[in-house]
């Protein structure tokens, strides 16, 4: 199997080999620890673990390439490799999330505190690491602010079964002519129908992933909150600007997402929202939605 890892001490290759073998459960004898860019020649390439280093800038000391041979004795997936080397190399290790965002690790401390984070890496020919933020504030890295991080939500799948009917309903009465295929209403760029369309999915995907707990990471900013009350600002104004029947189904399937936010939230005369991201500007921000808050605040 193999691992992808960061560390944050800059190990020496003898305490890398030591942590290794305690966490793979062989003899030191059967770890193989070199350097990615130094020579190769006498790599012992039976090692039941194999592992190559190097050197990183920035925020991240190591880069680590490890392999570990199937006859190993202890076969761990990539979290469990992680927390086992931070305990043993006593240093912060992160490894990446299943998100398909290049940003995105978890970091496990050698407490064995687990969160998510932000690492981000340098447009340079050989990157600068930095680790942006933490879901969780991490006692060990008290510079590094901890924050919800939204392009993990915004990642995760959550359909929209409502914004979906929508788009059927509206693009139904579409036809391919004979020489060309027409672009679907809600697909038209900068029309009502495509705006309405955009909106109704945001409003949505932002109440549901509030039913959901805020999956996956049980978190949200107060912005991304904000962004969905600004998305169903523009659906009220998009009801009066798209044909009578079009607006009408707009309207009935933006109030059934409105029921499921209520019940979800309480009234706070925004006072929630104001705190966390300053003062509620334009007429808009007087609606009924902006006056009430998730009953447990994600951010």
């Amino acid at each position: 199997m193999t691992y992808n890892v960061f560390t944050i001490a800059p190990l020496r290759p003898s305490v890398l080999l030591a942590a290794l073998a305690t966490c793979i459960g062989v003899h030191p004898g059967d770890v193989d620890v070199a350097d990615a860019e130094g020579s190769q020649d006498d790599r012992n390439w039976g090692a039941a673990v194999l592992c190559d280093f190097t050197e990183t800038l920035g925020d991240v000391s190591l880069s680590l390439d490890i392999y570990v041979q199937e006859s190993a004795p202890n076969r761990l997936s990539e979290k469990e490799l992680a927390a086992e080397l931070a305990v043993a190399a006593q240093t912060v290790v992160l490894y990446p999330a299943e998100e398909s965002i290049p940003s995105a690790y978890w970091l496990v401390t050698p407490d064995r505190t687990v969160t998510r984070a932000r690492l981000l890496s340098s447009d340079d020919a050989r990157p600068v690491y930095s680790i942006d933020a933490v879901e969780s504030k991490v006692a060990c890295l008290p510079e590094v602010p901890a924050t919800p991080l939204d392009e993990i939500v915004r990642e995760y799948p959550t359909p929209v079964p409502l914004t979906e009917r929508f788009v059927t309903a509206v693009d139904a009465p579409e036809h391919s002519s004979a020489d060309s295929v027409s672009t679907p209403l809600t697909r038209e760029v900068g029309t009502p129908f495509y705006r309405a369309r955009t909106a109704l999915a945001e409003w949505e995907r932002m109440v549901r992933r509030m039913g959901s707990g805020w999956q996956p990471t049980g978190h949200c900013s107060a912005d991304m909150y904000r962004a969905g009350l600004r998305a169903r600002n523009d659906i009220a104004q998009l009801i009066n600007d798209l044909p009578a029947p079009t607006g009408e189904l707009l309207r009935e399937l933006a109030e059934q997402i409105d029921g499921d936010f209520t019940k979800l939230t309480e009234q706070d005369d925004g006072q929630a929202l104001v705190e966390a991201t300053g003062p509620l500007t334009g007429a808009h921000e007087n609606a009924w939605w902006w006056q009430r808050k998730p009953s447990a605040l994600p951010w």
